[in-house]
């Protein structure tokens, strides 16, 4: 039997490849924005994780509930959706980022630093590796001396 692997990023860790990725403090994760919207979270003592729900009334038997601002994502490293719970905070300094990939292009990346003594959510923008330049200044045997 032959087992063939294809895509991903093998020497990623696997807590990066999931559907709530929690990157430690230096990980990144590559990610491409897709929707956001604010539901409620809750702890499911049945369940022992987080739920998320629409509608406040269908929160009984939950406890902490809280409303959040849910981030869902195309994570490069998963190959598919994830899903980032965002804070106010969070929410303004990812906006910010969306704003300069808007203008600019490049890579959003996803990661966790320290705050005091909490983790929080934070992105980053990679700039793109193409280098824009400019045709009507440039000859077509320096560009092609530039890039090969």
């Amino acid at each position: 039997m032959i087992a063939i692997i294809e895509g991903g990023d093998l020497k990623s860790p696997s807590h990066l490849r999931t559907s709530h990725p929690r990157p430690s403090e230096g990980e990144e994760v590559p990610i491409t924005f897709i929707d956001m919207r604010e539901v409620f979270a809750g702890w499911s003592p049945e369940l022992k994780r987080t739920v998320y729900k629409n509608d406040f009334m269908e929160t009984a038997g939950l406890k902490r509930v809280r409303e959040v601002i849910l981030l869902e994502v195309y994570n490069w490293l998963l190959e598919g959706i994830s899903f980032i719970e965002l804070s106010e905070m969070e929410l303004d300094q990812f906006k910010e980022i969306l704003d300069q990939f808007a203008e600019k292009g490049g890579e959003i990346f996803y990661t966790r630093k320290m705050q005091g003594q909490w983790m929080i959510n934070y992105f980053r923008l990679a700039e793109p590796r193409l280098q824009k330049v400019d045709v009507k200044n440039t000859s077509m045997k320096k560009l092609i001396e530039k890039y090969v």
